[in-house]
C-alpha cells in the first residue's frame, strides 16, 4: 500500500506500466463501463480477451498478444462476468463434461456428482432457451475448469502476474454453499444454515431438517444461481405441515425423460405439495444451499435489503431494494432506492457496509464484490445473504460523484497497484 505522502502520479505512472486485461465479452454494458472508466483516469484501454477465444482452444498469451498487449509486459488481470451469451453458456456447459473430466482443483464439493450430465457433443447441441436453467451444476463445473486454466495460464506466461479478483476465490463467491462456510468461519454475520448440503438429498430430507431445527421459514439458493435463479422463498406450518413456496422457478415434468426447468422471471406462490417437490428435488440436484429465512425490513410492505460494492478495503455505491416479494432482484420489479429514500437509520446502513467490508476481508486475494447484505427488522444486525465477483454493475448510482467502475479503478490507484497476489499454481 502507498504511503500519505506517495504520489498520485507515481500510481498512475505504474498502471501505465500494468495494463489491465479483462477477460470478459467484448462490447457489452460492463466492458463499455470499464473501459469508460479507465478513459476518464487518462488510462490505457483495457486489453480485452473473450471468453469466446479462451473456449474455442486459443491460449490466454496469445489471445493477449493478438489483442495488442504488449509482448514483455505484465498484466493485471481482471476476469469479469460470463453470464448473458448463450454460446459461452453452452461452451462451458460442454467443458464440464465427463469427457475431459480431471481434477477440478478449483471446483468446490468437487466430488458431488452432477445430475443427468451431458457429453461435449450433446452440449454443443444445446438450442437457446433465453429463460430455461441449462444443466447448471455442469456449467459450473465448466467454469471452474476454464478459472483453472487462466490461473494457469496467467503464470505459465507471467511469472508475477496479479488478478483483480483470484481465480479460486471467484469459485468460492461463486458457490453459496462454500461461500457460507468461508464467511462464518471468518466470523462473519450470515443467516444460520439449515443443515449440511450432503444431507440435504430431496424433499422429504429438507422438511425434515426443517421440523428437527424447527426452522420452519427458510430461503432455498441453487448452490451457483444468479439473478434470482432457483431462489424458494420456503415455509412450512409446524402443525399442519402446510407448505409455501415463494419462487420464480417453474418445471415442465416429463414421464420418461428429464423435466424441464426455467425462471419465469415472475414470482409466484405456490401451495401444491407435488408442484413444490419437483422443484426442491431439482435444487437437491444441482447443488442446493438453505438458510434461516431473516425478517427484513419493509417500506410501504415492501421488503428491503441491499446491495453495497466493496472495493480494495472500503465501501463505495449502495443501493437498497424494494421488493414485491421476499426475493427482491431488481429485474423482478422491484423499486430501487437510496439509502435516504428507503428509510433505513444511520445505524443499520453502518452495519450493513461494516459487515460487508467484514465480508471482503474473507477474499484476501480480491480487490472487490457486490455484496448483498440483510437487515433483521427486529433486532438490527446485518447478515450477507451472497457475495458477488461480478456484483459492481450497479446502475444509475454515483459514490464520491463516479460511477462504480470509475470508483473502482481509483480506489486502485489510491490503494497502490494490488499490493495482493494469488498464491502460483
Amino acid at each position: 500500500m502507498m504511503s500519505s505522502s506517495g504520489s498520485l502520479h507515481d500510481s498512475l505512472a505504474e498502471a501505465h506500466r500494468t495494463p489491465m486485461l479483462l477477460i470478459a465479452h467484448a462490447d457489452n454494458e460492463r466492458t463499455t463501463g470499464i473501459s469508460q472508466a479507465l478513459r476518464s483516469l487518462d488510462l490505457p484501454a483495457p486489453v480485452i480477451v473473450t471468453y469466446e477465444q479462451l473456449l474455442s482452444g486459443v491460449s490466454l498469451q496469445e489471445a493477449a498478444l493478438q489483442a495488442g498487449l504488449p509482448a514483455g509486459v505484465t498484466p493485471l488481470i481482471r476476469i469479469d462476468a460470463p453470464g448473458e451469451h448463450f454460446g459461452v453458456e453452452r461452451s462451458l456447459i460442454a467443458l464440464g463434461a465427463p469427457d475431459h473430466d480431471q481434477n477440478d482443483l478449483l471446483l468446490p464439493l468437487r466430488d458431488r456428482k452432477d445430475p443427468y450430465r451431458l457429453s461435449a457433443r450433446d452440449a454443443y447441441a444445446l438450442e437457446e432457451h433465453p429463460v430455461r436453467l441449462l444443466h447448471p451444476s455442469q456449467w459450473f463445473r465448466g467454469f471452474c475448469r476454464l478459472l483453472q486454466r487462466i490461473e494457469t495460464e496467467a503464470y505459465e506466461a507471467w511469472r508475477n502476474v496479479r488478478f483483480w479478483n483470484d481465480p479460486a476465490e471467484i469459485a468460492i463467491m461463486f458457490d453459496k454453499r462454500v461461500c457460507h462456510t468461508r464467511l462464518s468461519q471468518a466470523g462473519v454475520n450470515v443467516p444460520t444454515l439449515l443443515a449440511e448440503p450432503h444431507l440435504l438429498t430431496g424433499y422429504e430430507a429438507l422438511r425434515e431438517q426443517m421440523r428437527q431445527k424447527r426452522m420452519y421459514r427458510v430461503f432455498l439458493k441453487l448452490a451457483f444461481g444468479s439473478g434470482a435463479s432457483g431462489i424458494i422463498a420456503y415455509q412450512i406450518n409446524p402443525r399442519t405441515g402446510a407448505e409455501i413456496a415463494i419462487t420464480t422457478l417453474n418445471a415442465e415434468v416429463y414421464v420418461q425423460r428429464p423435466g424441464v426447468f426455467y425462471n419465469s422471471k415472475k414470482v409466484r406462490t405456490l401451495t401444491d405439495s407435488e408442484n413444490i417437490r419437483t422443484l426442491i428435488g431439482y435444487l437437491c440436484g444441482h447443488g442446493i444451499h438453505a438458510e434461516r429465512w431473516i425478517p427484513k425490513p419493509s417500506i410501504e410492505g415492501r421488503p428491503l435489503d441491499l446491495r453495497q460494492l466493496v472495493a480494495f478495503e472500503a465501501t463505495g455505491h449502495t443501493v437498497v431494494r424494494a421488493g414485491e416479494s421476499p426475493i427482491t432482484n431488481l429485474h423482478l420489479r422491484s423499486q430501487r432506492l437510496s439509502p435516504h429514500e428507503s428509510g433505513l437509520s444511520e445505524d443499520i446502513l453502518n452495519a450493513a457496509k461494516h459487515e460487508a467490508l467484514a465480508a471482503m476481508c474473507a477474499f484476501p486475494n480480491s480487490a472487490s464484490a457486490g455484496i448483498d447484505v440483510l437487515t433483521d427488522r427486529h433486532s438490527g444486525r446485518a447478515y450477507i445473504a451472497d457475495v458477488n465477483p461480478f456484483g459492481d454493475l450497479i446502475r444509475r448510482v454515483q459514490h464520491e460523484n463516479l460511477d462504480p467502475y470509475t470508483w473502482e479503478i481509483k480506489r486502485w490507484l489510491n490503494h497502490g497497484i494490488h499490493a495482493r497476489r494469488s498464491q502460483n499454481v
